[in-house]
Formats: C-alpha cells, structure tokens, sequence
C-alpha cells in the first residue's frame, strides 16, 4: 500500500467510523432508553386504573383522539343509558369532533363540580371494573357508569362501558 492509498483509507475510515458510532448508539439499549420503557408501563393498580379513565375523560373534553385510541381496545363496545351502542370507532369520532372546542371542555368540568361522584375500583388479575356512582348524602348511589379494563402490555386498556342515569 502507498502512501496515496494509505491516505485514502485513512479518509473513509474518518468519513465511516461517525456513522458506524451514531448507528450503534441508537440501536443500543443504553440505560436511559431502558429508563424511559420502563417508566412507560404503567402500574397494576385501582389508582392507575382510575389515572386512566381521568385521561379518557380529559381525552374526550379535548378531543385527543389519539390517546382514546391507545387506551381503547379494538373491540371496545359501551352501551348508553337509553341502549344504545357505541364502538370504539364512534367514540374516536366523537372526540374529534370535539378538537379545541372549549365549550365542551367547560361542560365537563362544571357537570362534575355539580355532581360530585364516589369511584370504585374492583382489580381480578388482569381486569379492574370501575364504577361511579353520585355522591349524594342519603341516596343508594346508583351506578352512573362502569368501565371494564384490562391491563395488557403494561397498559390499562377499556374494553367495556355501561351507563345508566342515576336519577332513576
């Protein structure tokens, strides 16, 4: 090898050798990648099942239909007070349609300020029931809502919802 050739070599291995280090970097499970996947998963509990029916509720008032993507399952079904059925489509929608809406946002806020509610929560290995009922002094507290979830991947997904009014 001549001095010519021993300078080109010199010159891809310098050209190659950041690349090569880049790519073996993000292709690496350092200990801060492994810290972040891990604090992703969420715990098996009543208060990271109720954590997570907070941010469906804050999903839909905002229409973050991403997240109300991830949280529900594909065959998510929920059943309203007057027997109608929803799928997990038609609550993607839903939320879409309230993007920005401030209104609806409001509406949340002020109806849970007016009706204040008791949470329940049920865990049976992998399936936690959540149940809410009005907080009011002197009634049965009927169950306004009951959300099935069931912890999969390290995440506490819905599966099931049924609503009735609580008045009745």
């Amino acid at each position: 090898m001549n001095l010519r050739e021993s300078w080109k070599t010199k010159r891809i291995l310098h050209a190659i050798l950041p690349i090569a280090a880049t790519l073996l970097l993000l292709n690496a499970p350092s200990s801060t990648m492994a810290k972040a996947q891990a604090a992703s998963v969420e715990p098996h509990t009543k208060d990271a099942v109720i954590a997570a029916d907070d941010g469906w509720d804050k999903a839909e008032g905002t229409g973050d239909a991403n997240f109300i993507d991830a949280l529900l399952l594909p065959n998510y079904r929920s059943i309203s007070s007057d027997g109608s059925i929803h799928d997990k489509a038609a609550i993607i929608a839903s939320a879409r349609k309230n993007a920005g809406s401030a209104k609806r946002a409001g509406y949340e806020e002020q109806w849970r300020a007016a009706h204040p509610v008791l949470v329940s929560v049920e865990i049976a290995a992998d399936t936690a029931i959540l149940t809410f009922a009005l907080d009011k002094p002197g009634s049965s507290k009927p169950i306004m809502s009951c959300d099935i979830f069931v912890y999969q991947d390290g995440h506490w997904r819905a599966i099931y919802s049924q609503h009735s009014e609580a008045e009745k």
